[in-house]
């Protein structure tokens, strides 16, 4: 979600003090999401989360970061965008929990299945949210009900997305899982799959979010 750099919109003030973290995102939309549960995750002290409306630019974000690209984060003197840059951010800033591997090829590998979600299955998902019932939208159902069937592999019957321990992988398959009702999209039968969405959407950081 973005606004040209060359905006109807006045910036007409400086932006407001802040301290510690704040997370500009959009409504519904899964990139926003995705980084709204790592934020949770981490359990960050005095951590703001600030939802931008369409059409109801926010002042600060339109200063602090005149794209208007969503999700945003802000700490202190940092300013930084897009949803995969804030997450890994996070991570290194707020080490605790760890949410990407220790190991170069097991986080690659999380890396390489994020920037699959992010290029894919994200767009997808926001094709179906901006016509729902557009040829397009259908199209996109099917593919995305497709890659949801390819993905069971990934999903272990101990632990977590690619091995046992929770990370950003998690994050953003919880992101795509909880909004298949709002897309129209069927969460597929494997059992696998089943039970992965079913301890995930159950997680506390998950469930704070989408509360």
């Amino acid at each position: 979600m973005a606004i040209p750099a060359k905006s109807k919109y006045v910036i007409n003030a400086r932006p407001g003090s802040r301290s510690g973290v704040t997370l500009f995102c959009a409504p519904g939309e899964l990139p926003s999401l995705w980084t709204r549960i790592v934020l949770a995750e981490k359990d960050v002290d005095s951590a703001r989360v600030e939802v931008v409306r369409p059409g109801r630019p926010h002042p600060d974000l339109m200063t602090l970061n005149p794209t208007m690209a969503l999700p945003t984060l802000v700490d202190r003197d940092a300013v930084l965008y897009p949803a995969m840059i804030v997450a890994e951010y996070l991570d290194e800033r707020y080490p605790h929990p760890r949410l990407l591997p220790t190991d170069p090829v097991s986080r690659a590998h999380v890396r390489m299945l994020l920037g699959r979600m992010e290029s894919e299955m994200f767009p997808l998902a926001q094709t179906i949210s901006s016509a729902p019932k557009s040829a397009d939208a259908k199209a996109a159902r099917k593919t995305l009900g497709e890659y949801l069937i390819a993905s069971a592999q990934f999903f272990p019957q101990r632990g977590w997305c690619l091995g046992l321990d929770f990370n950003l992988a998690d994050c953003a398959w919880a992101a795509l899982l909880s909004q298949l009702p709002a897309l129209q999209v069927g969460l597929p039968a494997q059992a696998t799959l089943q039970r992965y969405a079913q301890r995930l959407l159950a997680r506390q950081s998950v469930q704070s979010v989408l509360a």
